[in-house]
């Protein structure tokens, strides 16, 4: 007596998997609840801030997020240059550099800013998204005003003005949060 064949055929069998497999694929790319959180307060601040022409840069911003830290689950980067000292790291969910900070802090007239010490200010890019997010926002911004293009801005973002790599991840992760509809 041989087995019995399956009624199903194959088209189905895939289905069924497709069906099963697809959504454990796609959720495991999926943002959690404090992503959501880290990108939604990114957008808010970067809608409050255009450049000279009215442009705002809220959904290049979250991309960035995304890009540097993962929508927020890392608020520190560039170990390599940390063990040089706290003025090389780049800290919050945006990943600015006290540096940053610092020229963004002159170039708009942020005297609370410019009065805080190394520390403190590390500390509020560190604890304080909000606070992390306008920074970076007003250095987007600045960008804008001093770059020939938008791929020029968002590669000095990252310290260059040619900069296939990070652009290109920057244009996945705007493509990948239209979906979220932030």
């Amino acid at each position: 007596m041989s087995a019995p064949a399956c009624s199903w055929g194959m088209p189905k069998v895939l289905s069924l998997i497709m069906i099963v497999i697809l959504p454990i694929m796609i959720e495991a790319k999926a943002l959690d609840m404090k992503q959501i959180l880290t990108l939604k307060t990114v957008k808010n601040i970067a809608l409050q801030y255009p450049n000279k022409k009215g442009k705002t840069f809220e959904d290049t911003m979250m991309a960035i997020c995304m890009t540097e830290t993962n929508g927020g689950k890392v608020k520190y980067g560039d170990k390599q240059l940390f063990k040089k000292g706290i003025k090389k790291g780049s800290y919050g969910v945006m990943q600015v550099r006290l540096g940053t900070a610092r020229f963004v802090a002159k170039s708009f007239n942020l005297l609370d800013v410019t009065l805080m010490s190394d520390v403190m200010l590390i500390k509020k890019m560190m604890h304080e998204s909000a606070f992390n997010a306008k920074i970076a926002t007003l250095y987007i911004v600045w960008l804008s005003e001093h770059s020939k293009s938008y791929f020029e801005m968002v590669s000095r973002y990252n310290g260059g003005k040619v900069n296939h790599p990070y652009f290109n991840k920057i244009q996945k992760y705007l493509k990948y949060l239209k979906s979220y509809r932030l």
